[in-house]
C-alpha cells in the first residue's frame, strides 16, 4: 500500500515536483525545499474476515508536509487529503500543525486510515 500511496501522490500535478519519501525527510534535501513524508503508524491489520480468511487490510498512515511557507504547507496538505480520499483514506483524530524553530519549517501532519480493496493481497 505504501508504494500505491507514493505513486498516487506523485501522479498529482501539484505534488509531482515535491520530494515525497517514506519514514524520514531526506537529509540532503535543501532546507527551504518543501517535502512530504509518509509514515506507517501501524503494521497492516486484518480488517474484513469471512470463512476464516482475511479479505481486507486496515492501514494507518501519518502524512507530514513541511515547508518554510505556512500557506504552501497548508495547500500541499489539502492536495494530499484529496489524493488520500480518492484511495478511500480518511483523516482520523490527531495530527500536528506547528513551526519547528530548529529547522525553521512549518509542519502539517495528519493521520489517515483506510482499507485495501476486498481480495487484494497487500
Amino acid at each position: 500500500m505504501l508504494e500505491t500511496l507514493y505513486a498516487k501522490l506523485k501522479d498529482d500535478k501539484t505534488l509531482r515536483d515535491v520530494t515525497i519519501k517514506s519514514f524520514v525527510r531526506p537529509e540532503g534535501l535543501a532546507m527551504d525545499a518543501a517535502s512530504i513524508v509518509i509514515i506507517p503508524i501501524i503494521s497492516p491489520e486484518q480488517a474484513v474476515r469471512a470463512s476464516n480468511t482475511s479479505l481486507s487490510k486496515k492501514f494507518v498512515y501519518q502524512i507530514n508536509v513541511e515547508s518554510v511557507d505556512r500557506k504552501e504547507a497548508k495547500d500541499l496538505q489539502r492536495r494530499v487529503e484529496k489524493v488520500m480520499e480518492s484511495l478511500g483514506f480518511y483523516q482520523i483524530a490527531g495530527g500536528l500543525e506547528d513551526f519547528i524553530s530548529d529547522v525553521k519549517r512549518y509542519v502539517d501532519a495528519r493521520t489517515y486510515r483506510g482499507f485495501s480493496p476486498l481480495y487484494e493481497d497487500y
